[in-house]
């Protein structure tokens, strides 16, 4: 088996996973219409797994199936039963996937979720070559978190230093979180596990969908995500 161009790219900018596990036949089956043939080669290949020492990590999809159905039930352009979350950052940016809409990014912090793809007359790469496009960026600081204070400054790296590197299944969590006293602070992080504090930060308010309109270069926010 052979990857298209972009993962391979992935693979020549990130390596390989690491300190992961599998993706089982049964479940790569399950996804199978809802995520790109290319997506499922990766998964077949290489499974799960930790990028760049661990600020994005690719997840076995369905142990996060409920988180997704929490976030979105039956959102009419992402619905959860249509769609998967690929993997997340450290600090709580989820990567959703949905073959109709394609890229979502949900910031679980921030209460921000982004989309480039309402727009159908806008050109754009077919699915299989379009998640392998997105997730060559998951390195960028739009997967980061930036620190709430009055000289904000990415968090990743700083939390790396001062808790270390993540295993498969954790990020770095506000604790108490934002939202319940939480300050949004690095004195405030410390390593989670990544279903359960999503699941409670999904729980605090309501996430706004926005949409990237790179035509006319302006952000639009477009509704509540799972409205």
């Amino acid at each position: 088996m052979t990857l298209n161009s972009d993962f391979q790219y992935c693979i020549k900018k990130y390596g390989p996973p690491s300190d992961g596990e599998p993706i089982p036949p049964e479940v790569r089956d399950l996804y199978k219409e809802i995520v790109p043939q290319s997506l499922i080669d990766f998964w077949e290949l290489y499974g799960a797994g930790l990028w760049l020492n661990g600020k994005f990590q690719i997840c076995r999809p369905d142990r996060y199936q409920g988180l997704l159905d929490q976030i979105l039930a039956n959102d009419p352009d992402f619905p959860a039963k249509t769609s998967c979350i690929v993997g997340f950052s450290a600090l709580g940016t989820l990567f959703v996937w949905n073959n109709t809409n394609y890229a979502l990014k949900v910031d679980l912090v921030s209460k921000i979720a982004y989309t480039s793809h309402f727009d159908k007359d806008f050109p754009i790469l077919p699915p299989d070559r379009s998640i392998g496009s997105s997730l060559s960026r998951v390195e960028t600081n739009s997967y980061d978190l930036f620190e709430n204070v009055e000289t904000s400054k990415p968090l990743f790296d700083r939390a790396l230093k001062k808790l270390g590197k993540l295993q498969l299944g954790e990020c770095y969590g506000f604790v108490p979180a934002v939202g319940l006293g939480g300050r949004g602070v690095l004195s405030e992080l410390k390593k989670v596990r990544a279903l359960e504090y999503f699941s409670i930060v999904a729980q605090l308010d309501t996430i706004e969908l926005r949409f990237n309109d790179f035509e006319s270069k302006k952000v639009v926010v477009v509704r509540d995500l799972g409205a």
